[in-house]
C-alpha cells in the first residue's frame, strides 16, 4: 500500500500545491486507506486493518487541522463536527467485527470527495 500522507508531503515540498489540490489529493487518500482497510478486515488482517485506519485517522486529521473556521464560517464548523464523528467512528474499528464504521467513514468520505469535485479549482482564490 502507498502511504498518501507521504504522497502528500513530498508533492507538498517538491511542488506549488494549491489548497484544493492539496485536499483532493488528501480525500484520495483517505478513500485508498480506507479500502485497503475493508480489505484487511474481510481477510481478518488486523494488523494491516490497524495500519490503514491509522493512515486515514492521519489524513482526517490533517483536513481537520487545515480549516480555517473564521474565514469558513459554519461550513467550517460542520466539517470539523463532521471530522471528529469520523474519528470516533474509526476508533471502534477495533472491537467492531464487522465493516460497518469503515463503510459509513467510506460513504461520507465519498459524499465529500463528489461535493469537492464539484468545485470548479479555477475559482480558487491565489492568495489567502
Amino acid at each position: 500500500m502507498s502511504n498518501p500522507v507521504k504522497t502528500y508531503n513530498s508533492v507538498a515540498e517538491g511542488q506549488d500545491l494549491t489548497p484544493y489540490q492539496a485536499v483532493d489529493l488528501l480525500l484520495d487518500g483517505a478513500l485508498e486507506s480506507i479500502s485497503t482497510a475493508l480489505i484487511a478486515q474481510k481477510e481478518n488482517n488486523a494488523a494491516q486493518r490497524g495500519e490503514a485506519v491509522g493512515t486515514t485517522l492521519t489524513i482526517i486529521g490533517l483536513l481537520q487541522d487545515s480549516l480555517d473556521k473564521s474565514l469558513g464560517g459554519e461550513l467550517a464548523e460542520n466539517l470539523d463536527e463532521l471530522y471528529s464523528y469520523m474519528t470516533r467512528r474509526l476508533a471502534t474499528v477495533s472491537v467492531d467485527k464487522t465493516p460497518q464504521s469503515l463503510e459509513e467513514v467510506q460513504n461520507i468520505v465519498l459524499q465529500l470527495r463528489e461535493g469537492w469535485s464539484q468545485i470548479d479549482p479555477s475559482q480558487e482564490p491565489k492568495e489567502l
